[in-house]
């Protein structure tokens, strides 16, 4: 077995159980369908405080259309954490947005039946773990109804899959059902069938074609 499938094998045996779980919390969230409060949204653009930054006025414009169920100081975060993610991890920011609309529907309280919560449906177990890497305060589940601390660990958790594959695909598919699976997968000779990256990537290119942000 190569050094790479040990590693995987090894973060297989931490997290798999507490990640194999996201393949029916996404199947559930996304009979949600659009989020409410996505249409008619031109009455509350006037509301977007201008920063002077173009990039993030046009991203806090996009939570304001498509995460009304965010307060104003927490999209304020909400941005930090994505801009954070960006230096940190490299990730576009109409990626996160589209991962958290797949996994959300961009309701920062959203539960699934699996038990993963937040914007970007972090499983408890695999939250404290990503937590205590990152060296931030564990205060349980509520830390993950946080929408800047999901952020902060859901982006983590899917650098850790992207330095674990090496492809964005799998790492998105990894975040999905857990790496031990993905790898299985590959061991067989077989890859994964790719659905949840597309979707992921899909609505990535709507956020990106509205105009409304330009990665």
């Amino acid at each position: 077995m190569t050094h790479r499938q040990l590693r995987a094998r090894g973060l297989a045996v931490a997290l798999t159980g507490a990640t194999l779980g996201l393949t029916t919390a996404c199947s559930t969230l996304q009979q949600m369908g659009t989020p409410a409060g996505s249409h008619g949204t031109h009455a509350r653009i006037s509301s977007i405080p201008h920063t002077g930054d173009p990039s993030r006025d046009r991203l806090h414009q996009v939570l304001e259309e498509r995460a009304p169920n965010l307060e104003n100081a927490d999209r304020t975060r909400v941005l930090d954490a994505i801009f954070t993610a960006q230096q940190e991890h490299g990730f576009d920011p109409s990626l996160l947005l589209a991962l958290m609309q797949v996994e959300s529907g961009f309701n920062p309280t959203a539960r699934s039946s699996q038990g993963a919560l937040g914007l970007m449906q972090v499983l408890p177990f695999t939250g404290q773990l990503t937590a205590r890497e990152l060296g931030m305060e564990w205060r349980g589940k509520s830390t993950l109804l946080d929408p800047e601390q999901n952020i902060r660990i859901g982006a983590a958790y899917l650098a850790r899959m992207n330095e674990t594959f090496r492809d964005l695909d799998l790492s998105l598919a990894a975040y999905n059902v857990g790496p031990g699976r993905v790898q299985d997968m590959l061991d067989a000779g077989q890859r994964p069938a790719g659905v949840y990256a597309r979707k992921v990537q899909s609505r990535q290119a709507e956020i990106v074609s509205q105009g409304t942000f330009n990665p």
